[in-house]
């Protein structure tokens, strides 16, 4: 049967890559310019906050023009939903990097860093404040570039206050303490989530983790942590020395802007690696791509000799108990006809 091709306005949809109770995520093409784009469609009802961050969030995206996050094309609204598009990339998350690949050679955890630096910088320039730095929201494309996504819970400093004071927004892996108290935010959390972010590349660990997200944000309030040069299979002072600066409880003791933290980040790099950053990173993505291609050719096979095995076994037990039972009836028509 062949499958009813789905159109949103002038986008035909490709494919659901994502889906929630509160938004789907499609990528399509935009008919009149066939071109490639990510849609995100808003599913809960008009007037809602959610509703509210989610154009908060196509407005905001639409004032950041930079290399290193993800434009916005469109925002509309049909009947009831709402929806976003955006810059499809072709990559992979930092996420499924850190998954196949971390922990990763600090120059290279350095290199993506200083390239999220650089999107925040630009963001904070402009008076957004980002709430949300985590690895699912930054893609790196097959070609290199680091782009900075997900605005949905981002703040700008005209835009209107969509959350109740103690109400905690983000990821809790992620949070600084003060946004795990629910405090007022500032580019300094960004900063201490990005210094999270680093860690995790560095060490292939999270810094705070739990069973629930009351247990983690405890631990984030507390601050204490297992340092990552203990971690780190590199062992490199020089970054573990950001790192640490950057997930400073003290907000004070911390990075004051993501411009203090980019130069310590390029300094610790040098020049040459700053202009290698795209080879250097293409290598890594078609490095990680390859290995989850491999894993997943690898997988499928195993799961059938599986199958084989039981199937075969089963053979054997049912040939074993009809030779038994013959016998059985052999004996038995012997003894009679003795």
């Amino acid at each position: 049967m062949q499958k009813e091709t789905k159109y949103i306005g002038n986008y035909k949809i490709l494919d659901i890559i994502g889906k929630g109770g509160m938004a789907n995520i499609y990528t399509a093409i935009h008919i009149p310019l066939k071109r490639v784009v990510v849609i995100k469609e808003m599913i809960r009802a008009v007037g809602s906050e959610s509703r509210k961050r989610f154009q908060q969030e196509a407005l905001l995206g639409a004032l950041l023009n930079h290399k290193n996050i993800v434009p916005i094309y469109d925002y509309f609204n049909i009947g009831s939903a709402s929806y976003l598009v955006m810059q499809y990339i072709e990559g992979l998350n930092l996420a499924q990097v850190i998954e196949d690949a971390a922990p990763l050679h600090p120059k290279i955890a350095a290199l993506i860093a200083r390239e999220i630096c650089c999107a925040l910088t630009y963001a904070h320039q402009n008076s957004v404040i980002h709430r949300d730095v985590k690895p699912t929201n930054i893609l790196i494309a097959t070609h290199g570039q680091v782009r900075v996504s997900d605005f949905g819970v981002a703040k700008g400093s005209d835009s209107p206050d969509l959350t109740s004071t103690g109400t905690v927004i983000g990821t809790p892996y992620y949070m600084s303490p003060e946004q795990a108290a629910g405090d007022r935010l500032t580019v300094q959390s960004d900063i201490y989530s990005l210094g999270i972010v680093l860690y995790e590349m560095v060490t292939g660990k999270k810094p705070f983790s739990g069973h629930d997200s009351q247990t983690i944000t405890a631990k984030v309030s507390r601050g204490k942590y297992t340092s990552p040069f203990t971690l780190d299979p590199h062992h490199s002072i020089r970054l573990s020395r950001i790192i640490n600066k950057a997930m400073k409880k003290n907000v004070k003791r911390r990075y004051h802007t993501a411009v203090q933290m980019l130069e310590d980040l390029e300094k610790f790099l040098g020049w040459k690696k700053c202009a290698l950053s795209e080879h250097i990173l293409t290598s890594l993505i078609t490095s990680v791509e390859q290995k989850r291609a491999i894993t997943t050719v690898i997988k499928k096979p195993q799961k059938k000799k599986r199958k084989t095995r039981r199937i075969n076994t089963l053979w054997l037990y049912i040939l074993f108990f009809v030779a038994v039972g013959t016998l059985i009836l052999y004996l038995l028509r012997q003894i009679i006809k003795g």
